[in-house]
């Protein structure tokens, strides 16, 4: 979506108004300093203080959450962050605050079948902890209660109990999401409109679907509408018990939950036309898929790009992201994919956790990879990911086709939608997936039409009039300066769900077809009683 080109930030119109009239009415030095002194009061003013939720302890998350900071912070105004991962910080405008990184019990190996079918419930576990954990880091509650912040902007994971933060501080509330606009997503901000049309993220169907996959998507929206409705209960519970007593601290009363979680102000979305279902959306539903990739690319280290150059054939890069580990693959499943890769005869780049002897002289292993950078090179020719969105995203940017082994969560949809858009294809792990690699490699290898696709798409991704950090950083200050951003809110949310559906009109509709058919069966009766009468009588 395009930001309103009608609006202007307030510091931006305040210093020239201010520079303007020092050079008409005061032209002395004294008074050219005195002006300056305005100039930084008055940029000093219109720079917010933003309180930045991302908890969630997933080194991909970590990355959507520096990419809304780093916005914020190159427009001039002052972020807390709370997150799993401080690091080292030299930056006056920018807190840290940490939270655990452990938040599920035991590390959890995500190559286990067993593990990754858990699915929804081991996402919803992990986002209950998070909130938990986070809420209840006394570095965080003395935040919300001694600091004043101007806008809060959490990430949404499952749970709507993150509003509470800006409830507390009676400031407007930002949600970010790492996914595409989806049906839990619209009932955020709108009536749901999307389910007749689009697969929702657990129905791995294509657009078109055909009957069936329309009455399964229409069948899976109801049980998540339902499972929602009821997790709303629980949710209502945690508000409170998490949230009162710091409202109570503050000296604010505490809205209740149901009123807070409808106050969205604004809904920062990862996605985008080039690979994501067009959607009617609410003017406060930005697309920003992107926003957390460096707008100048990093340089490489010397060695990988001393290699890269040197890869006349091409380079193959292999990643399963920061929550999947190469390292925890069963051991006949890792001999079998060194034996494909070897086969190749192209320089394989792999982020392996760990050191592996006996490797075939063109596949070359790392701990870690700067991926945005390796992927920006001429010389890629392909991708092999596990489908995580921001690999996808990063693979779009820079033109370069995937081999998908999605694992759980979104990874299908993500990989189903690549492979929809003609840019991918994918395997599905198992024992054998080594042997549906070596396959799918030699098709997408030796036929550039899934090379040529990336690159189209690649340029739809890119060529947008603003680039999409710029947006997260405007949408924020905009939500601040109008108190919400009201304008760009659906009706919609003004109506109760019957409303909304038309379902009180339709029970007046069905009211008044039974009573015209009351109505006609009287009057029928009636006359047929008269006939009867009037024949006997005869």
């Amino acid at each position: 979506m395009q930001p309103r080109h009608d609006y202007v930030p307030q510091k931006e119109s305040t210093s020239v108004v201010f520079i303007l009239t020092s050079k008409l009415i005061y032209p002395n030095m004294k008074s050219m300093v005195c002006m300056l002194l305005l100039c930084m009061a008055a940029a000093k003013v219109s720079s917010y203080h933003i309180l930045g939720g991302f908890a969630i302890p997933s080194r991909s998350h970590n990355h959507l959450g520096k990419g809304v900071v780093d916005s914020l912070l190159k427009a001039g105004h002052q972020v807390t962050w709370i997150t799993p991962y401080p690091f080292e910080n030299k930056n006056k405008n920018l807190k840290l605050i940490p939270v655990a990184t452990q938040v599920i019990g035991e590390s959890l190996n995500m190559m286990n079948p067993e593990v990754a079918n858990r699915g929804i419930s081991l996402i919803k576990e992990c986002a209950l902890n998070v909130t938990s954990v986070t809420i209840n880091t006394p570095a965080v509650r003395e935040a919300i209660v001694n600091t004043k912040f101007d806008a809060v902007v959490t990430e949404w994971f499952f749970t709507d109990t993150d509003v509470g933060y800006a409830a507390v501080q009676q400031v407007p509330w930002i949600v970010l999401v790492g996914t595409v606009y989806n049906s839990i997503l619209e009932e955020m901000v709108d009536e749901v409109r999307s389910v007749p049309t689009v697969p929702i993220f657990l129905n791995n169907a294509t657009i078109p679907m055909n009957f069936w996959q329309r009455l399964l998507n229409t069948g899976l929206h109801s049980l998540i509408t339902l499972y929602n409705w009821w997790d709303r209960l629980s949710a209502t519970e945690r508000y409170n018990a998490y949230f009162s007593p710091l409202a109570a601290a503050r000296g604010v009363p505490l809205r209740p939950f149901s009123e807070a979680a409808n106050d969205l102000s604004i809904l920062l979305v990862n996605g985008h036309p080039s690979f994501a279902p067009a959607q009617p959306v609410p003017p406060n539903v930005i697309n920003v898929a992107g926003y957390h990739i460096p707008e100048d690319t990093p340089p490489l280290p010397k060695d990988l790009q001393d290699l890269l150059d040197s890869s006349k054939h091409g380079v193959v890069y292999f990643s399963m992201g920061s929550v999947l580990k190469s390292a925890a693959l069963p051991e006949h499943i890792r001999r079998g994919l060194i034996q494909v890769l070897g086969e190749l005869p192209y320089t394989v780049l792999w982020k392996f956790e760990e050191e592996i002897s006996g490797l075939p002289k063109n596949v070359h292993v790392r701990p870690w990879m700067p991926q945005p950078s390796i992927l920006a090179h001429p010389n890629v020719k392909l991708f092999i990911t596990h489908g995580g969105l921001l690999s996808s995203l990063e693979s779009l940017q820079y033109g370069v086709p995937l081999l998908a082994i999605p694992m759980f969560g979104d990874q299908r949809n993500n990989a189903q939608t690549a492979y929809q858009n003609g840019y991918a294809r994918q395997v599905v792990f198992g024992d054998d997936v080594a042997d549906q690699l070596r396959v799918e490699l030699k098709e997408m290898l030796n036929n550039d039409k899934y090379y040529k696709r990336a690159k189209y798409l690649s340029r739809l991704f890119r060529n947008r009039p603003v680039p999409p950090s710029k947006l997260v950083s405007h949408y924020v200050e905009l939500a601040i300066e109008t108190k919400g951003a009201h304008h760009l809110r659906s009706p919609s949310r003004q109506y109760a769900w019957y409303a909304r559906w038309m379902l009180d009109q339709a029970a007046l509709l069905l009211v008044a077809l039974y009573l015209v058919y009351r109505l006609a069966r009287a009057l029928l009766s009636l006359c047929c009683g008269k006939y009867k009468q009037k024949i006997k009588t005869h």
